[in-house]
């Protein structure tokens, strides 16, 4: 049994989403908003959300954004470190910069 791979490995990722309020209010706030950003773009250009926009990047991104004031590059930057591509990258940055700025 020694050998065994552990049952339960721990997650590298955010906890699941229904927890965040409880947990941390504004990342629930700002998961919240890119899901709304992201749910406007996808009807917008005919485009399912997830390939828009990896549900997993923006659970990530929500959890644990790049430090200091919402910008729009370190939105940017963090969405590549999540592997997002460009063309995602340049719809989702400007409204989603937008919506986390008035939170």
């Amino acid at each position: 049994e020694r050998g065994l791979p552990e049952a339960n490995l721990p997650g590298d990722g955010p906890p699941p989403a229904h927890r965040w309020a409880e947990r941390d209010p504004a990342a629930a706030a700002r998961l919240t908003a890119a899901r709304a950003v992201v749910t406007t773009l996808s009807e917008q250009y005919t485009v399912p959300a997830e390939n828009l926009m990896q549900p997993d990047a923006v659970r990530r991104l929500s959890w644990a954004p790049p430090s200091g004031p919402v910008a729009a590059e370190p939105l940017a930057d963090a969405l590549r470190g999540l592997g997002a591509r460009e063309w995602q990258i340049g719809l989702v940055v400007p409204p989603l910069a937008r919506a986390w700025g008035e939170l």
